[in-house]
């Protein structure tokens, strides 16, 4: 399933990359309900029929237009399916399901703000522990990395995870590896 809804979301992409296609789209949609003609949208833009027509078609094939009879109208939910299909991909939209309370410190997968000092910090450690899901050893730059799929700001992520025993680092600094918290298990 995950690479049917890249390819879609890929396809989408392209398809709408296409001015042509934006414009009539947008013309569409401004029309709201009623929706519009091949004939309104190409006066509209200044553009003939038959390219609007071709504009259309595609709209409607990408899902993201709708046509009865000879009017167009715009499905913008398209654009919501797709961008809900791709978070589901995501490895943290699994995890969130088990913390409620930070969905709304997240986008698209990705961290947009951290939680006040108390339990959402440290359900957000506590997550976090679990993304990384360390096994043995890993290097910073490992360490790096996998936090870098939810932010940016990797350095604020891994010292959280370390000042609340979520992660043990080695006295050089260099590896990191699990660790237990009040005893618990980073999983469990």
């Amino acid at each position: 399933m995950s690479v049917a809804v890249r390819v879609r979301a890929a396809e989408l992409l392209s398809q709408m990359a296409d001015e042509n296609r934006l414009l009539v789209l947008g013309a569409i949609a401004r029309r709201g309900a009623d929706g519009a003609t091949l004939t309104e949208i190409g006066e509209e833009l200044g553009r003939p029929v038959p390219k609007v027509g071709d504009a259309c078609a595609r709209l409607v094939a990408l899902g993201v237009a709708h046509r009865d009879g000879n009017r167009y109208t715009a499905r913008l939910a398209g654009f919501r399916e797709v961008a809900g299909d791709l978070d589901a991909l995501h490895p943290i939209s699994a995890l969130l399901s088990a913390y409620p309370k930070l969905k709304g410190s997240f986008s698209h997968g990705r961290l947009v703000s951290t939680p006040a000092l108390g339990e959402g910090y440290d359900q957000l450690a506590r997550m976090l522990a679990e993304f990384l899901d360390l096994r043995g050893e890993a290097s910073e730059a490992a360490v790096n990395e996998r936090l870098r799929e939810v932010s940016d700001d990797v350095a604020k992520l891994r010292r959280m995870l370390v000042d609340l025993g979520w992660l043990v680092r080695d006295r050089a600094g260099r590896t990191y590896r699990a660790g237990s918290p009040g005893g618990l298990s980073p999983a469990g």
